[in-house]
């Protein structure tokens, strides 16, 4: 990979990354605004996953029902739809909801930690100096957004926090099963197969023919973006570019993420953060920046090998 392809991979990686973050801001916003979050959740699912089966369409018309003609894949499907994105994006806007976008997107940032703890008792061994620094540095700084450092109190809404370390194991699922589907028969197919379904799933539980009585412009447009740029967009450039960067960088990438929702919740609406949860975002973000750069130095070193 050359330094242009390098740079340009990179560019686009990291736009995926912030338009996720803003989308949780404009989605706290339109909370703000009586849209109920289920709702919400629901109709983008559905619709984001629309817009990205229509991209495949307009791809390979003719590859798109492929994933259904194998029993195994369509198991696999249902499961990444139902768990991955069916229960992993409703937990993850109940964490912004009872919180703010920033505490839920540094919170929901814990996942590749539940798959490191998994690939570690999958393969019955001890971690790596890397790991147990980097899951050290994540414990602190759940601890100190939890508390604010104060171990007799907890700082957020328990429900902040059960729901977005429930949607950080959720999407260390939706981190995990989907590769080989993905492989197979590409990124389009498998998320706008797995966001449609698991939109369709939670349908009669979030009573989607329910719309919201008063929209204005503003809703309009907040409701556009969170289903057009922070949903469909953010995917594609955020896959497309992971897929120049590789893996392991789009991983650390990826941290912009919570970076772009605290400084956007802080500007566009005035939320204020206590120092604990500063401190504890840059805990969580270093950790798995560890963890992950301790993975991609392995890779490097077998490439060798």
């Amino acid at each position: 990979m050359n330094r242009k392809n390098a740079l340009y991979g990179t560019l686009v990686t990291l736009a995926g990354a912030a338009l996720w973050g803003l989308n949780a801001v404009v989605s706290k916003y339109l909370m703000g605004r009586g849209i109920d979050t289920m709702w919400m959740v629901n109709f983008r699912m559905i619709s984001a996953g629309a817009v990205l089966l229509l991209f495949a369409f307009i791809k390979n018309r003719r590859g798109l029902f492929d994933i259904w003609k194998d029993r195994a894949s369509v198991i696999r499907l249902l499961v990444i739809a139902v768990f991955a994105f069916g229960l992993c994006q409703p937990t993850y806007y109940m964490s912004i909801d009872y919180s703010n976008a920033g505490i839920a997107s540094a919170i929901q940032q814990t996942a590749p930690v539940f798959v490191l703890i998994y690939v570690i008792v999958k393969e019955k061994r001890r971690p790596t100096a890397a790991e147990l620094s980097a899951l050290v540095l994540v414990i602190a700084g759940s601890f100190l957004i939890a508390t604010h450092g104060d171990m007799r109190a907890l700082a957020i809404h328990p429900a902040a926090l059960a729901a977005g370390l429930f949607s950080a194991l959720m999407c260390a699922l939706y981190m995990t099963l989907p590769s080989p589907l993905i492989r197979r028969y590409g990124t389009f197919e498998t998320v706008g197969w797995g966001l449609f379904i698991g939109g369709c799933f939670l349908a009669p539980f979030c009573r989607l023919w329910n719309f919201p009585a008063q929209w204005d412009a503003s809703m309009v447009l907040g409701m556009a973006f969170i289903i057009l740029p922070g949903a469909a967009f953010a995917f594609a450039l955020f896959l497309y570019g992971t897929s120049i960067v590789g893996p392991v960088r789009g991983g650390i990438y990826n941290l912009f993420e919570p970076v772009v929702a605290l400084a956007a919740s802080a500007l566009w609406l005035g939320q204020g953060y206590h120092a604990a949860e500063l401190f504890g975002t840059a805990a969580i973000l270093a950790g798995i920046a560890i963890m992950t750069a301790g993975k991609e130095n392995e890779t490097e070193g077998s490439e060798d090998l």
